[in-house]
């Protein structure tokens, strides 16, 4: 049995552990990277079927300066591909779909809205703003400041889409932290958007890095990114490691891991050890050496989430496929949550004169939905897709994929448990995690949050 130290060792190979390992070997450290699985990516995962190139996990990312810098760095800027920024993005309510406002102008030409909700939009300047400033959901945020049927059709919507969630309990704060600070600091979401816009203006400066992109992946899809760190941290990443099993060294603050590889058991020590994994397995990992820990951690809830991904002839839809898609309205007797037209966004998607379309079912808000019969999931999205894309013929089905946990959900007392978690941690010297379930669920999101834990590690050395 081999029995070794290292700088750090980081816990799981999906984008987070990767950007960290990355980084920290980048730095200098001797650094041991471990993943249970045979792959690299986590949740991200692209796969070709029949020429139909599909996206088992995200479908693309924000180009945050972040993650495009990080692909200049790889010297992958090549590879990138980026949606068309203008692109329009749809809501489906009442059968039909229809476009989002991108602007002010469209608010008032918009079928998404009736006149008395526009109206109500139009006043939100002169909605006073939340006296005290206790945690609330964003579906109760979006009301009380732009009214009832806008904070149903257009922020119901977008947190189905992001988190597959229930806007009734998702946080505002925790999830969306900037709306939540325009109201604080502005008084209302129209005043806090001008006065951003006047002090950018003001200050006339350029922010460093590269500018962001609305909508960005990859010509082979977003497997590439990990896949490409992988191969830069080449034999410091071990894969299918098995029995991962977590102590500390007596009363000091170097960890201990034990672990079966393809090499044999493995006895690893080091001062700094990165979680990387879901919050549930870093739960399981964490429970003899940090038990309150691990509670706060089983916690977090992935809701479960069904995705299809259909093909059809161009010119069997009725609808004009120029777009990135359409969420659904949670009102909506449906548990389809929303469409991305994935061959409308990106070359490379679809065969020639055919479509690519991903489609996602259940969630925070229809559970059940992800473990019906293939047959049956199949038949709801049939029969959706062809209301809201007037199709006269039914979808080829390319393949379907389901998450038993899916999205970590940012609910009520997210920030609190938030606060809890890194309280513990700071007890812990050595000990941190990253992922998607502590501070955004976006790939750009990881990025940002690995990278500033490698530059705590790296400071801790």
């Amino acid at each position: 049995m081999d029995n070794i130290h290292r700088d750090a060792v980081v816990i799981g190979a999906g984008i987070s552990g990767l950007v960290c390992a990355y980084r920290l070997i980048s730095s200098g450290a001797d650094v041991l990277l471990i993943e249970s699985s045979d792959r690299v990516g986590g949740v991200i995962r692209s796969e070709t079927i029949d020429d139909h190139l599909i996206e088992r996990g995200p479908n693309s990312s924000q180009g945050t300066t972040e993650f495009l810098r990080l692909v200049s760095e790889l010297e992958i800027d090549a590879e990138l591909v980026e949606g068309d920024p203008k692109a329009p993005a749809f809501v489906y309510f009442d059968g039909k779909i229809r476009p989002v406002p991108n602007g002010p102008g469209t608010f008032l030409t918009t079928s998404a809205l009736s006149l008395s909700g526009k109206v109500r939009l139009l006043a939100e300047p002169f909605i006073a703003a939340r006296a005290d400033g206790g945690e609330e959901s964003i579906a109760s945020f979006a009301e009380r400041r732009i009214g009832k049927e806008a904070a149903e059709r257009l922020v119901g919507s977008f947190v189905s889409g992001i988190y597959a969630g229930d806007p009734r309990r998702i946080s505002v704060q925790a999830a969306f932290p900037r709306l939540a600070a325009l109201e604080a600091e502005h008084g209302g979401l129209i005043r806090g958007a001008i006065a951003k816009g006047r002090q950018a203006k003001k200050s006339k400066t350029i922010a460093p890095g590269p500018t962001p992109k609305r909508s960005v992946s990859f010509r082979t899809g977003m497997s590439f990114l990990p896949e490409t760190l992988a191969r830069k941290i080449g034999e410091s990443l071990l894969l299918e490691c098995s029995g991962i099993r977590i102590s500390t060294e007596g009363g000091s603050s170097r960890y201990i891991i034990e672990f079966g590889s393809a090499a044999g058991d493995q006895i690893v020590t080091c001062d700094q050890l990165i979680l990387a994994t879901p919050a549930w397995a870093a739960a399981s990992l964490t429970k003899k050496i940090a038990p309150e820990l691990a509670t706060l951690l089983d916690e977090i809830e992935y809701p479960p989430l069904a995705i299809l991904y259909v093909d059809y002839a161009e010119n069997s839809l009725g609808e004009s496929l120029k777009g990135f898609g359409f969420l659904v309205a949670p009102s909506e007797d449906t548990p389809v949550l929303g469409c991305v037209w994935n061959s409308s966004l990106f070359p490379g998607r679809a065969p020639k004169g055919r479509t690519l379309l991903t489609v996602f079912m259940g969630g925070a808000r229809h559970p059940q939905a992800a473990s019906y019969e293939d047959a049956e999931l199949i038949s709801i999205a049939n029969t959706e897709l062809q209301r809201a894309l007037r199709a006269n013929a039914p979808p080829r089905v390319i393949g379907i994929t389901r998450h038993q946990r899916a999205i970590p959900q940012y609910n009520l007392g997210h920030r609190d448990r938030v606060g809890r978690i890194e309280s513990i941690l700071a007890a812990m010297p050595g000990l941190m995690l990253t992922g998607n379930y502590l501070h955004g669920v976006s790939t750009g999101d990881c990025i940002k949050e690995a990278e500033r834990i490698a530059k705590c590690c790296h400071r801790g050395q």
